[in-house]
């Protein structure tokens, strides 16, 4: 009887193949003696959609879309629609950092200034309001600028180069500094590009989720989304090859003519993305119907609540009782409430009430639809009040359940901690400044459009966000968020979240390895 040496052992990678080939190539792999090698030679496009549409749409065996993965670029999204993109779970995102780039206007090539680049949604473009819109903009970019040049400044000042670094180097951290303290004025229209690689699955569910969104802007780049995974995509090794072809085909020898048409039409120049698992993305009525029953019930059973002033930036729960806790979850979304308030008016009403609102976030739910992320309850609840800025950055934990109110003015705004410097240099006169030009602007704004609105408020607004998550996740942001080259205000989110656990939890947290926080000794560490 033969055996099988361990030099017969083959690992590869494989590339070349549209996301759906590839996809049906795994499947197949895994209901066959033969090596992936001889599978996805016999497959072709035509082949694999016939696949899907017959054992992905047609007998819901999914797991199969989850090897078709799909890489997007989305360019020129508004910093507010780029957080709703980056709200799915199963992907992997890069964003064009505001802590390395400048967001200020660039030279054009003829030597003057392009545009500063923000989002002009159409609602208020359309409206009397569009001119208030473009001044309070233009005039946030304009404080950015002072801040980034003032901030630079005092920093060369406070820290002169040391011997072991280079120009360029010493240049680089100033101007990351100096980023870190502007881009609290930088407002949520600015436009941004990032990067976004997932399943076709999981962008399946996003684009669903997405085109159920209240902004106009967020809906039609669901539906762009859509259309870019299942049409052709940009390949740049495909344009060398078509620039060669053409080359060839006008070639004066017949016989290399007849070649190029031969290498033609053995290549696939135009592969498309996953066309076929990119359907049935349209919303159900579950989804609206049931945050308009939440809405209902929040006025319903919190009519008496009011927002609360100077509530801390961080409020640890532990997790008391699952029934309360879900019934909280479920209403903090429809809410501009803390927790903590929630969850007090929940303990004190009957099992009736609570059930009646744990059955209206399921009601009328169809085969397809998707229970939300409050029945992911369970674990340590961190209650968060960041800046838009943080939140930006520690939205990226995505393995934690996240529950999001939405960005309004409602808890004001956040300064850059006092030891970044900016109340040394008189920047926080151009912070206060401009927070209350946009205060103003955003009251008139939001009389009209409620949702637009939101576009002109900056990155040091207020957000509250409830994070679940294990010991084993609060591990993992505490050691990395706790690091040096961090940016200090989500540094501060993460001790305190450590320091809570830590007053109940001793024993929870000692193996934790936390950073201790000094912005003069860390300043260089970047």
């Amino acid at each position: 009887m033969g055996s099988i040496e361990n030099n017969d052992r083959d690992i590869f990678a494989i590339t070349g193949l549209a996301p759906e080939v590839l996809a049906v190539g795994m499947a197949k792999y895994s209901r066959s003696q033969a090596s992936i090698k001889e599978t996805i030679a016999e497959l072709t496009e035509e082949k694999s959609a016939e696949f899907h549409e017959k054992w992905v749409l047609g007998y819901g065996d999914a797991s199969v879309a989850d090897m078709a993965v799909v890489a997007l670029a989305c360019e020129n999204v508004s910093i507010l629609a780029s957080k709703a993109i980056e709200d799915h779970r199963l992907a992997s995102y890069q964003e064009k950092s505001t802590r390395y780039v400048s967001f200020e206007r660039q030279p054009n090539p003829d030597g003057t200034m392009a545009p500063r680049r923000y989002y002009r949604p159409v609602p208020i473009m359309s409206s009397a309001h569009s001119v208030l819109y473009e001044e309070v903009n233009e005039k946030m970019f304009d404080a950015y600028n002072d801040l980034t040049e003032l901030m630079q400044e005092y920093y060369q000042q406070k820290y002169p180069i040391t011997a072991d670094m280079t120009e360029k180097s010493y240049k680089a951290k100033l101007k990351a500094r100096g980023l870190d303290v502007a881009r609290y004025v930088l407002p949520a229209s600015t436009l941004t590009n990032l990067g976004w690689i997932t399943s076709a699955r999981s962008l399946r569910r996003a684009i669903f989720k997405m085109k159920q969104n209240d902004l106009d802007e967020i809906r039609q780049i669901a539906h762009e989304v859509e259309e870019a995974a299942t049409e052709p995509a940009h390949n740049p090794q495909a344009i060398k090859v078509e620039e060669f072809l053409k080359q060839g085909e006008q070639h004066e020898n017949q016989e290399v003519r007849e070649l190029m048409g031969k290498i033609r039409a053995s290549i696939n120049l135009q592969v498309k993305g996953a066309p076929t698992l990119i359907k049935h993305t349209d919303p159900t009525p579950y989804n609206r119907d049931a945050r308009r029953r939440m809405q209902q019930l929040a006025i319903k059973y919190l009519g008496d609540l009011h927002v609360l002033a100077d509530e801390p930036r961080v409020q640890y729960h532990p997790g008391q009782h699952l029934e309360i806790d879900l019934a909280a979850t479920l209403l903090y979304e429809a809410t501009h409430f803390s927790f903590g308030q929630i969850r007090e008016v929940i303990e004190n009403l009957s099992a009736p009430e609570r059930q009646e609102i744990i059955e209206a976030a399921t009601a009328d739910r169809g085969d397809h639809d998707v229970v939300g992320r409050a029945f992911e309850i369970g674990g340590l609840i961190f209650d968060t009040l960041m800046d838009f800025g943080a939140f930006r950055d520690l939205q990226r934990h995505r393995i934690c359940t996240q529950i999001h109110q939405p960005l309004t003015l409602e808890h004001g705004y956040e300064a850059p901690p006092a030891p970044m410097g900016l109340d040394e240099v008189g920047g926080l006169d151009i912070f206060e400044t401009i927070c209350q030009k946009v205060a103003a602007a955003y009251r008139i704004l939001s009389a009209d459009f409620p949702f637009e609105a939101s576009y002109v408020l900056p990155l040091a607004t207020k957000k509250r966000t409830l994070f679940f998550m294990n010991p084993r996740e609060l591990t993992h942001m505490v050691e990395l968020r706790s690091r040096s080259g961090g940016h200090l205000s989500y540094r501060y989110i993460v001790e305190e979240m450590y320091n809570q656990v830590k007053a109940v939890y001793p024993n929870l947290v000692k193996h934790i390895c936390i950073s201790d926080i000094d912005f003069e000794k860390d300043f260089y560490k970047r």
